[in-house]
């Protein structure tokens, strides 16, 4: 990896403006992000109504890394990198199931749930079991949101867990019923995928479906009085109604918004697409919204939750999973239909996975140039400040001491 152009890069970077073209396409800058961020912070990779019951698992997929993420004996979750301690072997050969046992399907070696090696088959009598447990990874249960981090030197997570979990509660995740999953390919740096959903200053023009549901998602309108109104309403009923924004070196954001009057849920028509989740008992707790940096977005209204997972495949490829979540009460067909929950958005998430990958086609020319953000853009800025922060820290600490200094 070439250490001397990421340097460069960020010692030329100008707060304020997009990043310079190398940073979205250059494959050491994305090597250097991999090393110094998505290996390093919190990773949300699922969550626990995907795994149900103990035994249920799904991989979670990071570039070369497959991790298995399961569900313990006693309701607990584990994750462990998905390699056998024999010679390697993948263990779970399907995106998700059920195991009531990890067994190797090579040579057969035998792990419970929590990663301990049960059995090994023609060892010597010898053979210490406990020395080949499976290689397990930190992972963190944020009401019902499930994180990993691939470094040994975790960061704190009880700041992430303050901001999200006042918002997450009332849903009942553990709980909740995984309605429907899907994956979506993009043609663009993951990103310009994170700096799209941190901002509203495309969607007066590209969200006709989300302004219509959004007060104020045009940012033509005054929605303050509303917004005082919702929020006596929403603390009222016990809902968590205060900011959370990510500035410095913070990674969450957290916020409660109002829908337009009149509107019941995320849906074209305006209309409930569901029974209330978890403790809400109607369709006006508004919007909470949630991010947590590098990967996680999510969008609640009171009937489901829309999850959105952002992994990086390359510097030009991103894989975005997208997950509806409904009341563990709601009955596909009679309460719910599958159409009507994603409609919204899938309609939304193809426009804007259609503006990240213009955005990214436009970045491969010659005549790309940064340009200055809006004062709308503010969280934008902050991500990209977050980013840029995370490989001048990585750099920093990969130095030795008493060696150049580079920044």
């Amino acid at each position: 990896m070439n250490s001397q152009l990421v340097q460069q890069l960020i010692r030329n970077y100008r707060p304020g403006f997009s990043l310079e073209q190398a940073f979205y396409i250059h494959s050491d800058v994305f090597a250097y992000e991999w090393e110094y961020i998505f290996k390093t912070q919190w990773l949300y990779a699922g969550s626990t109504a995907q795994i149900p019951k103990p035994g249920d698992y799904f991989l979670y997929q990071l570039r070369q890394e497959s991790i298995i993420v399961i569900r313990g004996n006693h309701g607990e979750v584990h994750a462990h990198y998905n390699t056998c301690r024999h010679r390697g072997s993948a263990i779970c050969l399907a995106d998700a199931g059920h195991a009531v046992k990890l067994i190797c399907p090579y040579h057969q070696w035998v792990y419970d749930k929590d990663g301990t090696l049960l059995q090994a088959r023609m060892m010597p009598d010898d053979f210490c079991k406990e020395e080949y447990a499976l290689q397990s990874v930190q992972v963190r249960v944020a009401e019902g949101l499930i994180f990993i981090c691939l470094s040994a030197d975790a960061p704190d997570f009880s700041p992430v867990l303050k901001s999200l979990a006042p918002y997450i509660r009332p849903y009942n995740i553990h709980k909740a019923k995984l309605a429907c999953k899907k994956n979506y390919i993009l043609q663009a740096n993951w990103k310009l995928v994170a700096e799209n959903f941190r901002e509203c200053y495309h969607c007066g023009g590209a969200h006709p479906e989300y302004c219509n549901a959004v007060i104020g998602a045009s940012l033509r309108e005054d929605t303050q009085a509303l917004t005082t109104d919702k929020q006596q309403d929403w603390k009222a009923k016990g809902l968590a109604t205060e900011l959370v924004e990510a500035v410095n070196d913070t990674t969450t954001y957290a916020i409660r918004y109002p829908l337009r009057p009149g509107i019941e849920s995320y849906s074209v028509d305006g209309k409930k697409v569901s029974i209330p989740m978890g403790m809400h008992t109607d369709h006006d707790a508004g919007v909470v919204g949630l991010v947590n940096y590098p990967n996680f977005w999510m969008d609640a209204v009171s009937d489901y939750i829309w999850t959105m997972r952002v992994t990086p495949v390359s510097a030009s490829v991103t894989d975005v999973e997208f997950c509806w979540l409904v009341d563990e009460k709601a009955i596909e067909g009679k309460d719910y239909t599958i159409e009507r929950l994603t409609e919204f958005w899938e309609i939304t998430g193809e426009q804007d996975g259609k503006l990240c990958e213009n955005n990214f086609k436009g970045i491969l020319s010659s005549a790309y140039r940064p340009g200055p953000y809006a004062p709308v853009e503010d969280q934008v800025m902050n991500f990209v400040n977050w980013c840029v922060a995370r490989l001048k820290e990585g750099l920093a600490k990969g130095t030795k001491q008493g060696s150049e200094k580079y920044f």
